[in-house]
């Protein structure tokens, strides 16, 4: 009899450790505790990367995919009405609270990025405040930008004609731009610990993808495999980016003056001090810091270093860039009103956003209440996943995978812009930094190739499109040749 009961309550257990909600989406079949966390370690064998597992099982199950990753419903959302309908609702606004996404804010919902509510909407109402105060979209800005782009130049001119690996000479300079109205302080491009905490910074990004992994649907066996599962690494790089932020902070208090606030850090410690109706708090202002320093570190940088990758992979294009800065710009250095009439150039730089998509499912939202998302039900606490690199590398695309600018161009000689093309998301929670990565990108791009000519050396085998997978999509390791061009 006992044996009986046992087994009816086993097999109970089992079936609702499987069982979906009621009109939730369909996808592959689950099992006990661990959903669909097996079937996608099998798929990732073949496929490579996550978004390419999550494109081939909505090819069976449609365009509205769901999973259940350990014991967290995630659902997956395809094509551009999915999408924009997730990013312009309210109800789906929310950011998830597995433990991947805490682990970095003290176990809370704080910062800018992963945070949301009443808090998010303070943090980003104060952070744009005192940013804009300090310069931020402003003509300090581009000078900001213009300052570290010829940095650059001058740096690359030293070995020019010298092999070099690509994929990190633009961290220092992408965090000096912002962390000078954060932090007051610009750091030379070979400073040493800058550029490590950057490496730090990209390799906690290449632990695991955009969805949260094993931290995130199973964080219980961070107790027993903590470095195979990544914990190890998130938790030196933590240690490593808080020690910075907490020197920065305190160098900032020791020398306060509150009648003349020096940057974004003074301003926070003044609110702080004062305690204002929408007071912070000191970790809130780490978390902010921390947002600040790895946003651009991680999508401007991948995306830049793509973008050079197929430049030096097409030399017509290489060639066609150059005629139109050497036509518009001649030798004067680059301005961002050059932009209007540098249409290929801002061609190349759509191109790049659509064919690297770096954020291939976008920052993760989460259901704050049920809500109906075409014929099915999303409950509250769903993490929702969207699918930005099909969406941009998908069919409604004509030869997806081919860096071809002249998309972007009519046969007048105008750009377009795509309603398809969403590398910084839509609606309120639109990426704050999206109008200073454009201005980056562009002005990075004519002034490298107004003074150089990129070539891939001699004996290297063709670098790889093929990204890493991760947080964000990076690229694959890869030298270039700085040829400064004649009478430049």
């Amino acid at each position: 009899m006992w044996v009986l009961i046992i087994f009816i309550l086993i097999m109970f257990i089992l079936k609702e450790a499987v069982q979906k909600p009621a009109y939730f989406p369909p996808g592959p079949p689950v099992l006990p505790v661990i959903g669909n966390l097996l079937s996608v370690w099998m798929n990732l064998k073949r496929y490579k990367y996550h978004h390419c597992v999550w494109k081939n099982w909505s090819k069976k199950y449609g365009k509205i995919l769901g999973l259940r990753l350990g014991v967290v419903n995630v659902v997956v959302v395809f094509g551009k009405k999915y999408i924009k309908e997730v990013l312009s609702r309210d109800v789906f606004d929310g950011r998830p609270d597995g433990f991947f996404y805490t682990i970095r804010s003290f176990g809370k919902k704080l910062g800018i990025v992963f945070s949301d509510g009443a808090t998010w909407a303070k943090t980003r109402r104060a952070v744009l405040k005192h940013l804009k105060n300090f310069g931020y979209s402003s003509r300090a800005m581009e000078a900001n930008i213009s300052e570290e782009a010829k940095a650059i130049v001058e740096l690359r001119k030293i070995d020019a004609g010298i092999p070099i690996v690509v994929n990190h000479i633009l961290d220092v300079a992408i965090v000096n731009i912002l962390w000078k109205l954060v932090a007051g302080k610009r750091y030379d491009l070979n400073d040493g610990r800058l550029t490590l905490l950057c490496d730090l910074i990209t390799k906690s990004f290449q632990v695991v993808d955009m969805s949260g992994g094993i931290l995130t649907f199973m964080p219980y066996l961070r107790h027993l495999f903590p470095k195979i599962i990544g914990y190890t690494d998130l938790k030196a790089v933590n240690d490593d980016v808080y020690k910075f932020i907490k020197e920065t902070i305190h160098e900032h208090r020791t020398s306060l003056d509150v009648n003349k606030p020096r940057d974004l850090i003074d301003s926070f410690l003044i609110d702080i001090m004062e305690q204002k109706d929408e007071c912070f708090t000191d970790e809130e202002l780490q978390v902010i810091c921390r947002d600040l320093l790895e946003a651009g570190v991680e999508t401007v940088n991948n995306t830049a270093v793509f973008m050079l990758l197929h430049i030096v992979l097409n030399k017509d294009i290489q060639t066609q860039l150059q005629a139109e800065i050497d036509s518009e710009i001649e030798n004067r250095p680059p301005t961002l009103k050059d932009r209007s009439r540098m249409i290929y150039t801002e061609a190349v730089i759509l191109e790049t956003l659509r064919i690297s998509s770096v954020a291939a499912v976008g920052i993760p939202h989460m259901a704050r209440e049920d809500a109906r998302l075409g014929d099915y039900i999303i409950r509250k606490g769903t993490f929702l996943l969207l699918a930005i690199h099909d969406l941009h590398n998908g069919d409604q695309w004509k030869n997806p995978d081919v860096f071809k600018p002249e998309r972007f161009i009519t046969a007048e000689g105008n750009l377009i812009q795509s309603d398809l093309l969403m590398p910084f998301g839509a609606g309120k929670r639109r990426c704050i930094g999206e109008g200073l990565a454009r201005a980056e990108l562009f002005l990075f791009l004519t002034h490298i190739l107004q003074r150089f000519n990129l070539k891939i050396p001699n004996g290297d085998p063709i670098p790889s499109t093929e990204p890493i997978d991760g947080v964000t999509l990076s690229a694959k390791e890869f030298r270039v040749i700085f040829e400064l061009r004649r009478n430049k």
